[in-house]
């Protein structure tokens, strides 16, 4: 039976609208209702997360849901979920990939034979609107956050053009760090950027949240990785906006800039940089601080202790491990 949401009717679609925003509706169930009370499908979450993010009283049931009735072919998904669901249930082969432009990237583990993996990228490569299929060999490292990959169907290259939010990003996924799954986070960042936003994106890679904040006055994109810088140039180029993005090649911690609108996009080390962050946010500014926790409070108790601020926005970005998440906080710095 589907984890539930039990609230009360006259909340519903405000409550569905944050679970859909958040990430968290499952959408393999239909809602219900019986009376005054409606029922939801949710993804498993922390029951503090939720707190955080609702304001309705709300209990968590299981509950027995129909499910949706979708005809349609079998997904890659379904096809190698029924094929190899023995390594799927080892944690060997992961049923969630990338589509990065018009490349894809699967994670199998090392342990999963060679024949195997190259079956599956051949399926992936036949299933997901593609032009190569990749696998990550390791884990995002290094000082350029960069992983190995390994090449498994099609055409074996590594540059590409990703769209998203109306614009186009050249990304090389072996020599830059760069997540499709932000693509919704870069286009709520998007909505909030005025003409007389100064703004600076201390982690920039190739731009995305950069050139997300176009509308801006002025943005500074800072990166220590120069394939980032490189492609960041190309990709203000591309966008027509030479007059606005200042590419840094530097450690931000020796960059002397400031802005009322700061960008903190390094989720796993953010919180070694909150210092830099204060010095370079004007009061009064706000700080787009991403993170990695089970909650929302110790990124607020961090900043609590530095500043005086407070929380304009708080929201689930994407899971990151059991009971884990990437969260994105909003503080508006009133006084440092």
């Amino acid at each position: 039976m589907p984890l539930c949401l039990k609230i009360n009717k006259k909340y519903g679609e405000k409550t569905r609208r944050i679970l859909i925003e958040n990430n968290l509706l499952n959408n393999v169930y239909k809602i219900t209702s019986e009376g005054d009370r409606l029922y939801l499908p949710i993804k498993d979450v922390d029951e503090e997360i939720l707190k955080s993010i609702l304001d309705v009283e709300f209990e968590l049931v299981d509950k027995e849901l129909e499910e949706k009735k979708i005809i349609k072919k079998p997904s890659f998904r379904e096809i190698i979920s029924k094929k190899y669901r023995k390594e799927i249930d080892k944690g060997l082969i992961s049923l969630s990939y990338d589509v990065i432009g018009d490349l894809v990237i699967l994670q199998i583990s090392d342990e999963v034979d060679d024949k195997i993996r190259k079956e599956i990228g051949e399926l992936a490569y036949k299933l997901i609107p593609c032009k190569g299929v990749f696998r990550r060999k390791s884990e995002v490292k290094g000082e350029f956050r960069v992983r190995e990959l390994e090449h498994l169907a099609g055409e074996n290259r590594t540059l590409t053009i990703h769209k998203e939010n109306g614009y186009k990003l050249y990304v090389d996924i072996a020599k830059v760090y760069f997540s499709p799954r932000l693509g919704g986070e870069r286009g709520r960042i998007m909505k909030k950027i005025s003409l007389n936003d100064v703004v600076v994106d201390m982690f920039a890679g190739v731009g995305p949240f950069s050139i997300a904040c176009k509308n801006a006055k002025k943005i500074y994109a800072i990166d220590i990785n120069p394939h980032a810088i490189e492609l960041l140039k190309k990709n203000i180029k591309l966008n027509k906006l030479e007059h606005k993005i200042i590419p840094i090649l530097s450690d931000v911690r020796e960059v002397d800039v400031k802005g009322n609108r700061v960008i903190m996009n390094l989720p796993k080390f953010a919180h070694e940089f909150v210092d830099k962050a204060l010095d370079i946010v004007e009061e009064g500014g706000v700080i787009h601080y991403y993170t990695i926790g089970k909650d929302f409070d110790e990124a607020i108790k961090l900043f609590e202790k530095k500043c005086d601020c407070e929380v304009l926005e708080k929201r689930i970005v994407k899971s990151y491990a059991p009971r884990e998440y990437i969260l994105a906080l909003d503080f508006k710095i009133n006084k440092k």
